[in-house]
């Protein structure tokens, strides 16, 4: 017996199937704690959503933002070479870590630890990017000490922290890691304590630091 979904051609079911990978982007973007931007890397990588976080952060409301770049946050103090990171890594469809002097929509100025992560769809096509960002209280500490501290938690902390850093969800980073979602907010209690911090943005202010 066949399906709706069997008699369609394959463009139309890459259609299909890059508009459910888009609603679950923006869906899952939607309840990050992070501020959060997804781009449609096949229309010139331009915003097609972003999240509360985001719009407490840079004083934007997504209607401001929908269809422009994310270049719209930078001004006279933002560092040319780290947007030249950036680009490079969206041209070659790679993850990224900056800081950098962003400003909001009422012009002041802050210091932004800014990540993006490409997504790829199942026939392995560059399609959207997911882009997190941090307000860090001045000049952030280097890699290697953010790194150095990272090195008190467990293998599987670890590993629930990174997950944390992309903004996903409890029960997101238990699907993936095949974990009970009480299981994981176990591990990022734990991981809060062991690093010394009070809060899990402060263990992901670290985790940002760090690259992770």
């Amino acid at each position: 017996m066949t399906t709706p979904s069997d008699q369609m051609t394959k463009p139309a079911q890459s259609v299909l199937q890059g508009q459910r990978l888009r609603d679950e982007l923006i869906r899952s973007s939607r309840h990050s704690p992070l501020a959060t931007i997804v781009t449609d890397a096949r229309a010139e990588n331009v915003i097609i959503a972003v999240n509360e976080a985001f719009e407490r952060l840079s004083g934007y409301a997504e209607s401001d933002v929908i269809g422009q770049n994310c270049r719209l946050l930078s001004g006279a103090a933002t560092c040319p070479k780290s947007r030249a990171l950036l680009r490079q890594a969206i041209n070659a469809g790679r993850p990224a870590f900056v800081t950098l002097v962003n400003y909001r929509k009422d012009g002041q100025a802050f210091h932004n630890a800014v990540m993006i992560a490409p997504v790829y769809d199942k026939a392995g096509l560059l399609t959207f990017f997911i882009g997190t960002q941090l307000k860090v209280d001045g000049e952030v500490q280097d890699a290697g000490t953010a790194k150095a501290r990272l090195a008190v938690l467990t293998p599987q902390q670890l590993k629930v922290l990174e997950h944390m850093a992309r903004g996903m969800r409890h029960a997101e980073i238990a699907k993936n890691l095949g974990l009970s979602i009480k299981t994981i907010k176990m591990h990022r209690g734990a991981l809060v304590h062991r690093l010394g911090v009070q809060t899990s943005t402060e263990a992901i202010r670290i985790a940002v630091e760090a690259g992770l």
